[in-house]
């Protein structure tokens, strides 16, 4: 018996798990989206652009506007939606000054091209096109991931595998098979 000797009890090591901030984040994102959803109904920002050339025309032309049933359906132009979109401005804005960063998203995302003007011509056509595309799919990408996925909505969920797998896809293909 002697030599069973008492050993110091063993010390459990425990560490802490940390979650990423990007996760953290997204867990938050989700909780308000529910939130949103909930107590206001399904978002999206792409119905901001008709209700500001609704708000336009009716300036302008009131007889056109009032005549054009898509118009007069879109409503008015201050909603929660438009709200939604004076906020991502803001919230644009903000990360910028906060980041540091001088450089304008175009002269970032458009890199590649050889002139400050064909980015600038490039970010415009490029956002044309998905507000074009957003109208034509009856809502933008928040409307049918952001809001469709958090109803559980098949389509919302296969929507969202699609934009990011052509994302991807695209990445590849202008990265010349190099997207990190």
């Amino acid at each position: 018996m002697a030599d069973l000797v008492a050993s110091p009890p063993l010390s459990v090591q425990r560490t802490a798990v940390r979650i990423p901030r990007w996760a953290s984040l997204g867990v938050l994102f989700g909780l308000v989206s529910t939130a949103a959803i909930a107590l206001y109904g399904p978002i999206g920002v792409s119905g901001t652009y008709p209700r500001f050339i609704g708000a336009v025309s009716r300036r302008v032309a009131p007889e056109f506007a009032a005549s054009n049933p898509y118009l007069v359906k879109m409503g008015s132009l201050i909603t929660q939606e438009t709200m939604l979109v004076v906020g991502l401005l803001i919230g644009g804005f903000a990360a910028a000054l906060i980041s540091g960063s001088r450089a304008p998203a175009a002269d970032i995302v458009h890199a590649g091209e050889t002139s400050v003007g064909k980015r600038y011509r490039d970010a415009f056509v490029g956002g044309v096109l998905i507000i074009f595309g957003a109208r034509l799919a009856g809502g933008c990408t928040s409307g049918h991931i952001i809001s469709g996925i958090t109803q559980l909505a098949l389509s919302g969920v296969l929507f969202g595998a699609a934009v990011f797998g052509a994302g991807m896809l695209t990445a590849r293909i202008i990265k010349g098979g190099h997207a990190s």
